[in-house]
């Protein structure tokens, strides 16, 4: 460029104070070029208005076609109506803030498209943005009014029971992050939009500080390519705050994993939710999808309106840390008053007697997650519906995680898959497991005869007594027959009908605790009918040990939905002391009686069932007749002796 310049002054005809014009010129637009790229291309050189009402699309576009990959975008105070995606070609934007009270004017970007039917339209594309480009200081609103209490507007009910993403209604987003763009927000604000955040690149590096995405969805994670920052600021919507989907990616289907500071959630019916977004087919095909990971540091969950986490029952949750939940729950149901802070499902979508079951739902977590309570525990709450804290379909890995967080007392947990049991054939372990209990000679009940009706208590309410297997409103199954005999003694639950009760048994001791052995394993079985659903979808119990230091063994309740007995087994799980209180069964429907039978409590395995505290027969003991008799030990001396029968006569002959 310079030679030709030069050779140029060379040809021309121009005087000395030409040629100095000229190459002052230059110098200036050296200084002009280094002045944009500190301070960016104004929009408002191409003619943008920002008075809410114009169409300012074509000055951004114009103004970003400037930038040209090496400037800036700068937006003045004011309102610009946007009605075409601007495709980022710029370092990025920045705004004089995101915010407009009676204090100041901000940048509010007002997306208002032509084009209503295509989904997740983007007012702000940003596909190619370089490395870390800055987007600052500026809000996108759409002019949808999404609110938690209107949610049926834009929600399918019989969708939303499927958690098809296809349940929404088509809608905009403020800003799409796609291609290979790894950009830095800052003081964004979002609103009036289906989703304010799009995570669609394949690169992941996303970083937020301090902005308020909002929309009916704040965050939508459609393509995971993972790592992802948020620090202060929070993620809301009138539906959910962060949605993951289960579209597969780079050998993943689905999930979201983040690092989130100081970044509220919650005023939303979900502050995180998942969804089938890849097809239901493609999902029902898929053994498991990816579920949350990352850390979660000083982020509360806030006045949340169904669950706090509401994942699907086939992700997998590893190596997430959530360090308390500082969490609260909304309402159960709206006001009259609008203004109130009250984010539950409306009851279009969910029964009352359905809503808030559960504060969190996971699918299977690996031993690598953990919730602790540093922050606060989840809690149950009042609504007519509410079962407990916290729901996990399958909990597995090498170690225990630690879930305090959760409230343990108040946790559900499906079953568990201990390292054991993946080491080795499963179903050919739980078929010696089962052929076990149909062994003649029985293993010592631990617990004080459970047939014994003084020997329970009951907490809550209701009143217990002892029925015959003649007394039961369902006859007892053969399977029943085989473990605990054909007229087994059945404890009978009456509960109170506001309260659900609890039942609990002591173990065999003549002082408590009960001395076992630390560390070693335990096995629990009982079977249980159940005459009324304690919840509108399923029946429920849960039988768990009480030991020293808090500990319950066992603490997972397990659900069903058809009518008739269950058998309710545990295994392998160990005291870390060995010093053993009571057996406990919780979550007695509070209406309807409940049958239990067959209750036991045995080291290392499940054994053929026994009321005692010793071994035990339920048939006779015959010896053939080329037997040479029993030999007994004498309790005083310890001297052993056989016992034979002779023609008729008793022998006891000491043995040498």
């Amino acid at each position: 460029m310079a030679n030709d310049h030069t050779n140029y002054m060379k040809m021309s005809k121009w005087s000395p104070n030409d040629k100095l014009l000229l190459e002052d010129l230059s110098f200036n637009f050296e200084l002009l070029d280094e002045e944009m790229k500190s301070r960016g291309i104004n929009v408002k050189w191409f003619g943008a208005v920002g008075d809410g009402k114009t169409d300012d699309t074509t000055a951004f576009q114009a103004a970003m076609a400037m930038c040209d990959m090496r400037y800036k975008l700068f937006v003045l105070a004011g309102d610009y109506r946007i009605r075409q995606t601007i495709e980022n070609n710029s370092r990025g934007i920045y705004g004089i803030g995101s915010y407009v009270d009676s204090g100041q004017m901000g940048t509010r970007i007002i997306w208002d498209p032509l084009d209503t039917t295509t989904d997740l339209l983007p007012c702000i594309r940003i596909r190619n943005a370089g490395i870390k480009a800055v987007f600052e200081d500026f809000g996108v609103y759409g002019i949808v009014q999404y609110s938690s209490r209107r949610l049926s507007t834009w929600v399918n009910k019989q969708l939303f029971e499927e958690s098809l993403y296809d349940m929404f209604s088509k809608g905009t987003v403020a800003i799409e992050v796609a291609g290979t763009a790894t950009p830095i927000f800052r003081n964004i604000i979002t609103s009036g939009v289906k989703v304010g955040q799009l995570l669609n690149s394949t690169h992941g590096h996303v970083s937020s500080y301090d902005c308020s995405w909002n929309g009916l969805i704040g965050v939508y994670c459609r393509i995971n390519s993972v790592d992802y920052f948020y620090q202060g600021g929070g993620i809301s919507g009138a539906f959910c705050g962060i949605m993951l989907g289960t579209i597969l990616t780079a050998g993943h289907r689905g999930g979201f994993d983040a690092t989130l500071h100081r970044t509220h959630l919650g005023y939303s019916p979900y502050a995180i939710y998942q969804c089938i977004d890849s097809g239901l087919d493609d999902y029902n095909k898929a053994s498991s999808v990816m579920g949350l990971g990352g850390i979660y540091t000083n982020a509360p969950f806030e006045q949340c309106g169904e669950a706090a986490i509401k994942l699907l029952t086939k992700s997998t949750t590893s190596n997430l840390r959530i360090f308390g939940f500082g969490f609260t729950w909304s309402a159960p149901k709206y006001s009259s008053n609008s203004s109130n802070w009250e984010y539950p499902l409306p009851d279009e979508l969910k029964n009352p007697n359905e809503k808030q079951q559960f504060a969190v739902w996971f699918g299977t977590i690996t031993g690598t997650t953990s919730f602790n309570d540093s922050l606060g525990r989840l809690r149950k709450s009042n609504a007519e519906g509410a079962v407990g804290t916290a729901f996990i379909e399958t909990l597995t890995g090498d170690k225990e995680p630690d879930l305090s967080g959760l409230t343990i007392a108040d946790t559900v947990i499906r079953r568990k898959v201990s390292p054991l049991y993946k080491s080795m054939d499963l179903q050919a372990r739980m078929q010696e497991r089962e052929h076990r209990t149909l062994m003649p000679v029985s293993s010592p009940n631990l617990l004080r005869n459970p047939e014994v009706l003084s020997n329970w208590s009951i907490l809550n309410g209701g009143i217990l007594s002892l029925v015959t297997a003649s007394q039961v409103p369902i006859p007892i199954t053969n399977e029943m027959k085989q473990v605990i005999g054909s007229n087994p003694v059945i404890l009978k639950v009456s509960p109170d009908g506001v309260n659900s009760p609890s039942i609990r048994i002591k173990f065999n001791a003549q002082s408590l605790p009960y001395q076992g052995d630390a560390n070693r394993n335990l096995a629990m079985q009982y079977f249980i009918l159940e005459t009324e659903y304690e919840s509108s979808s399923m029946f429920k119990s849960m039988g768990n040990i009480i030991a020293q230091d808090a500990e319950y063994i066992f603490n997972d309740a397990i659900t069903w939905t058809t009518r008739g007995w269950k058998h309710i087994r545990g295994r392998e799980l160990a005291s870390k002391t060995g010093l053993l209180y009571e057996f406990n069964i919780g979550f007695i429907p509070r209406v309807g009686d409940t049958y239990i039978t067959g209750v036991m409590v045995t080291w290392d395995h499940i054994g053929s069932y026994s009321p005692y505290s010793h071994s035990f027969m339920t048939s006779t003991l015959e010896i053939g007749g080329s037997g040479n008799g029993i030999i007994l030990t004498d309790t005083a001396t310890g001297s052993r002796y056989q016992l034979s029968i002779l023609n008729g006569n008793l022998n006891i002959t000491p043995v040498i």
